[in-house]
């Protein structure tokens, strides 16, 4: 037994061949967080290879994870994008909710995050498809709200001769619904001022606050994950979750020269834009990932006197 299945209850770490609903198997356990398990599984009449998250049983405010579940699989039916994980389905069985998605075979920019650093032109490149995602979700009503690296996973497409990286953006359990999607869904009673979601690391000033989000929080968050790929750190460091969240309020981003000196990928244009993409001020941010798109694309040029990226991850 290994740190990531230590607590799991027994029940689930022999749950390997059940089969869900009468159609899907679950075949290995893929990984474990605060409140649900992960399964690689398949659907028995197809043989189609899927994941299936299920949340763990005695939880704390059941109810209320219950619903963000159900919640979430309802936001998925509004989603159609090739950067956005696809949910199939969601069924109950034995009173446990299990949520049938597509699998996604690669890696997440975290686990990438562990060797280092990213190539800029790279890092960019994967900013851009989070935010055509993001662009998607946002014109749905639907805020992520948990940007973050573990949130992003990286898979290679194409054939052996021509493949490239697809983003693809997981886990929108804490999304908040605005506009005509709360009312589809049923409202959004389950967000209430007040109350910090997300993680503490890349928290937008207003996430930190509890105060009501809307589409520049999730770009503020982006951003963060970009500071990160390009420097291997965030541009907030703290052990104290609680000085996180204040440093996310009230401190001053340090600058890309500061974090990173003498490097060559520190232009003007890509300090500028992380200027304006962390401002706490969400009026003085990006208006939404379209605009943020455009800055991204001048930062993008002027990364044109560089070599071309082969020895840097």
């Amino acid at each position: 037994m290994n740190d990531r299945t230590a607590s799991l209850p027994l029940s689930l770490l022999n749950a390997d061949g059940r089969i869900i609903a009468g159609r899907y198997r679950l075949l290995a356990l893929i990984g474990q967080g605060g409140m649900g398990a992960v399964y690689e599984a398949e659907r028995v009449d197809t043989d189609q290879r899927l994941a299936v998250k299920m949340l763990l049983p005695d939880l704390p405010n059941a109810s209320e994870i219950a619903e963000r579940f159900k919640r979430e699989a309802k936001a998925a039916t509004l989603l159609d994008h090739p950067n956005i994980v696809e949910v199939l389905d969601l069924v109950s069985e034995d009173n446990t909710l299990y949520l049938v998605m597509e699998l996604v075979r690669g890696h997440s920019i975290g686990k990438l995050l562990d060797a280092g650093p990213l190539a800029p032109r790279r890092s960019l490149i994967i900013t851009r498809q989070v935010l055509e995602a993001l662009s998607h979700a946002h014109a749905q009503g639907i805020i992520h709200r948990d940007l973050k690296p573990d949130n992003l996973m990286i898979v290679n497409v194409g054939d052996s001769g021509r493949e490239r990286e697809l983003v693809k953006l997981l886990d929108f359990g804490i999304l908040k619904l605005v506009g005509d999607a709360a009312e589809a869904i049923g409202g959004d009673k389950l967000t209430k001022t007040g109350l910090v979601f997300g993680t503490p690391a890349y928290l937008s000033p207003e996430q930190a606050l509890g105060r009501l989000v809307d589409a520049r929080s999730d770009l503020y968050s982006l951003a963060i994950v970009l500071f990160e790929m390009l420097t291997g750190r965030t541009p907030f460091r703290s052990p104290d979750p609680q000085t996180l969240v204040r440093m996310q309020v009230a401190a001053p981003p340090p600058s890309l020269a500061s974090v990173a000196p003498g490097r060559p990928w520190c232009t003007p244009a890509l300090e500028q834009f992380f200027r304006r993409a962390l401002a706490k001020l969400a009026a003085l941010r990006f208006a939404d990932a379209t605009e943020m798109i455009a800055a991204l694309d001048a930062a993008f040029i002027s990364l044109d006197h560089l070599p071309p990226e082969t020895s840097v991850q």
